[in-house]
């Protein structure tokens, strides 16, 4: 059967449905395909009422007018790059789609009626005919898996090893340079299993191997960086193991972003939950009046003091403790005037979320590597309190384009909260009136 290719789900497959109106998933194709596909049916699984069908690809029958040759001679193997085999303008569509269905669908959250959607941002450079060029070597992190002294990726949805001599997306200093670690490895060796490399922008490379026992050896302590940001430039010392945005253009996009939302004017004490190695919170830290970051992991909260000390910040403090946690404890008493989250792809803890209704900043700024798991958030935050009936507005989200080649957008939000005198009105969309 034909079926047209309209969408794209998050694992890469592309989304058609049948004459039929059956929804189907087709591995190998992207929106605007028109493929020819055969259709079974598997045994339904336990829970479900309905057997899932199983879809083979025959032909792609008219390719979409997006597709493009993808750059990368692994492309058609490797698990990684999605989206790379169509034109750069095209995955910025899919990924603004994919934040404004996840908003909707899953917190209700209409677009240009319940808060305004801001098209995407992106450093990509126009090309020959006017159309965004897809960056490429952007990352300054390359993790790769190892198998005796051979080094790569997984193949697409197996745990079976591609062996690469480059990835287009990632530093090739840094990508040599892990090759030559491998190259005098053992073929036997089970020591390492994985290898990564991380750079800066000066060119030096910090080795981090990790090991068949789940620890980690890295030929550097740190790596010194500098992240550019509107308001300042922030110096960096990164350690190992410390979470640290690996698109460093795209990096200065988001924290200019989180800067405009945070709308600070020098009197507010800032609260950056998640705060890894400090840089969103220091990055501000000459806007406001307090900075108060809470990290979980250890490493990062002494690399975000130590960021402190090198920049000369001195109105930072860093705790390291689970952020639901620490608010009930530690920082009990502390009136945060605006909040910044930062969560991993999993989102907040629930209990996170009720705890920062209970502070009740003036403005949250929520930044996000996942649209589901930020319009599942969203919506518990916008929902009225049950004592208070107070809660946030979603004002403006701005998705970023952090991965280019990939199906991942990060999303920046912009939340204002609604106090107890608070008169609801309806929603106008007003541009960005509402962060003045």
């Amino acid at each position: 059967m034909t079926v047209t290719i309209t969408d794209i789900s998050s694992d890469g497959k592309g989304i058609g449905r049948t004459e039929e109106g059956r929804v189907v998933f087709v591995p190998g194709v992207v929106p605007g395909d028109i493929a020819e596909i055969e259709l079974t049916e598997a045994p339904a699984a336990k829970g479900r009422k309905t057997p899932k069908p199983q879809v083979r690809l025959l032909s792609v029958v008219r390719p979409s007018a997006d597709r493009v040759a993808p750059p990368c001679m692994y492309f058609s193997e490797c698990g990684g790059c999605q989206l790379m085999c169509l034109s750069y303008g095209a995955q910025l569509r899919i990924m603004q789609k994919h934040v404004e269905a996840a908003l909707e669908r899953i917190g209700g959250f209409k677009a240009g009626k319940d808060y305004i959607l801001k098209d995407i941002l992106h450093t990509a450079k126009p090309g020959k005919d006017g159309e965004p060029e897809m960056p490429l070597r952007y990352r300054n992190k390359a993790e790769f898996a190892l198998e005796g002294n051979r080094m790569g990726y997984y193949r697409r949805g197996t745990h079976e090893l591609l062996e690469i001599d480059d990835c287009l997306i990632q530093n090739a200093a840094a990508v040599q340079a892990a090759r030559q670690k491998c190259s005098g490895l053992k073929e036997t060796q089970k020591y390492f299993k994985r290898i990564i490399a991380r750079s800066n922008k000066e060119g030096d490379i910090m080795l981090i191997t990790e090991n068949s026992d789940g620890t980690f050896t890295s030929d550097h302590r740190i790596l010194h960086d500098e992240i550019l940001t509107q308001a300042r430039t922030l110096k960096t010392e990164v350690s190992p193991l410390s979470f640290y945005q690996v698109n460093p253009e795209g990096c200065s996009l988001l924290y200019s972003k989180v800067q405009e939302y945070a709308s600070l004017t020098g009197s507010e004490t800032l609260l950056d939950l998640y705060c890894g190695a400090g840089s969103i919170g220091l990055s501000m830290a000459a806007q406001c009046s307090r900075v108060i970051g809470v990290e979980s992991v250890k490493p990062a909260v002494i690399d975000a003091n130590r960021n402190a000390v090198i920049n000369g910040i001195v109105n930072a403090t860093f705790i390291c403790g689970k952020a639901e946690e620490v608010i009930d404890t530690k920082l009990q008493g502390v009136k945060a005037d605006v909040v910044v989250v930062d969560p991993p792809r999993a989102g907040c803890a629930k209990s996170l979320l009720e705890a920062i209704k209970r502070i009740a900043p003036k403005r949250l700024v929520y930044v996000s590597c996942d649209p589901a798991t930020l319009a599942r958030d969203l919506k518990i935050l916008c929902a009225p309190d049950e004592d208070s009936g107070t809660s946030f507005h979603l004002i403006e989200a701005t998705p970023v384009s952090m991965f280019p080649g990939t199906l991942h957008v990060e999303t920046v939000c912009c939340l204002y909260h609604q106090k107890k005198d608070y008169i609801s009105v309806p929603y106008e969309p007003k541009d960005a009136e509402y962060l003045k």
